[in-house]
């Protein structure tokens, strides 16, 4: 159907020509980025989404401010939520940031006296953008002006006059304190990340909402796994475990590949943090199973950040599991493993993640060295630890660069001592 509503919206564009009739040309040509928004949803194909923008700035040329100031604002609005859509989809900062200024356009007009729900509409859109924002930038000041415009948007959609509007943005402001509490290694703000996603599975029940009540777990997932490391308690961990379970009663490979994925792989993850505190072998085995798993849907042509993610993930589990039963039989792998991700992860383009993919070569090498690798595995690990360093400093992320620096102290005294 939304196939046949963009055919229909470009015949009547040519029906109704923008010589002739140039305000209801704006509105079909707005009518049309709407249609083909709406298509990219259901489709995930980046065109619909190019021809979207395209659409909306073609309104924009007879919806300007001074002539049609509310249809401008609402056109403003709609351009930056494809915006938004597009910058993720094609990782383009510069697209994430015109959609921001796309919104703050549109708020211009659309202010909290005259018009309250179109305020909070475009609240609610800026703070995505926000959101989207914060992906290039690792400080927290995008993050924390998203969660002020998500608050916002909650004045006005509260939850028994606008349920679905306030469940979104509480789910929203849950994913944005998450990430302020990853990068701050804050409590209080992975606390209040999983009240929100708690909140908003009072509207998500499983019954009305079953993808929506699927992603309020998996969210709370992620959150409670990142409180387990920030807290050191382990209990956090068995709470995201269940949580992703029962994301997983709803997400199927058949139904929801991606979510489904996912899930698996942040499954994967919290086990291989739980096993730091249970020492069992078989915690990390069923690590290594749920990540490999994620990787039969998480390819790299498809999902390539994830599918790196997860390519880590699994180098990871395979290197404890060796620690944890003393042997060296599992390194072979995880360097594979590790070596995978540089596909994606480049120094150029994602410099602290090939920081992390070059120290965690270094271990490899390290503990290669360790079962009778020689000097050539401690020089190997050296020059893997430097890489990292100079990684994490190009990348403006230089916390663990003090711990990088012990390593190579210690790997230098032990290879002295050969």
């Amino acid at each position: 159907r939304l196939n046949e509503a963009v055919v229909a919206m470009r015949a009547t564009l040519e029906k109704r020509p923008r010589e002739k009739v140039p305000l209801d040309w704006a509105a079909s040509q707005n009518n049309l980025g709407l249609a083909l928004y709406a298509l990219s949803e259901r489709e995930a194909a980046g065109e619909h989404l190019t021809q979207a923008e395209v659409a909306y700035r073609l309104a924009l040329e007879e919806y300007t401010r001074e002539k049609a100031p509310v249809e401008w604002a609402m056109v403003e609005n709609n351009l930056g939520n494809t915006l938004v859509s597009l910058g993720i989809q094609l990782n383009d900062k510069a697209k994430i940031n015109e959609a921001a200024d796309a919104l703050r356009a549109a708020l211009e007009v659309r202010t909290r006296e005259t018009f309250p729900v179109s305020w909070a509409t475009s609240r609610l859109n800026l703070g995505n953008a926000l959101s989207g924002v914060a992906r290039f930038d690792m400080g927290t000041g995008a993050l924390e002006e998203a969660a002020a415009a998500y608050d916002d948007a909650l004045t006005v959609f509260t939850r028994q006059r606008f349920p679905m509007d306030w469940a979104s943005a509480q789910n929203n402001l849950g994913s944005i304190y998450q990430t302020l509490g990853q990068r701050t290694s804050d409590a209080a703000k992975l606390e209040q990340s999983a009240a929100a996603f708690r909140a908003a599975r009072q509207v998500y029940v499983r019954r009305k909402f079953p993808q929506d009540w699927a992603m309020s777990h998996y969210n709370l997932g992620n959150t409670l796994q990142l409180l387990g490391g920030v807290t050191d308690k382990p209990e956090h961990y068995g709470e995201a475990i269940a949580a992703y379970r029962d994301a997983l009663r709803e997400y199927k490979r058949e139904t929801n590949p991606r979510q489904w994925a996912l899930a698996q792989a942040g499954l994967g993850s919290t086990l291989h943090w739980l096993s730091m505190s249970d020492a069992n072998p078989k915690t990390l085995q069923d690590s290594i199973a749920a990540r490999r798993a994620a990787l039969e849907v998480l390819t790299i042509d498809a999902a390539p950040i994830d599918w790196a993610n997860a390519q880590n993930g699994v180098g990871m589990s395979l290197l404890n599991l060796g620690n944890l039963e003393r042997t060296d039989k599992y390194l072979g792998d995880a360097e594979a493993a590790f070596t995978a991700t540089l596909k994606v992860f480049t120094r150029e383009s994602l410099p602290m993640q090939w920081a992390f993919a070059q120290n965690n070569l270094g271990d490899v090498s390290w503990n290669r060295a360790s079962y009778g690798g020689g000097k050539v595995e401690y020089q190997k690990a050296i020059g893997f630890f430097e890489n990292a360093k100079q990684g994490f400093t190009e990348a403006g992320y230089t916390m663990p660069i003090p711990l990088t620096d012990q390593k190579i102290d210690l790997v230098k005294k032990q290879m002295a001592k050969k």
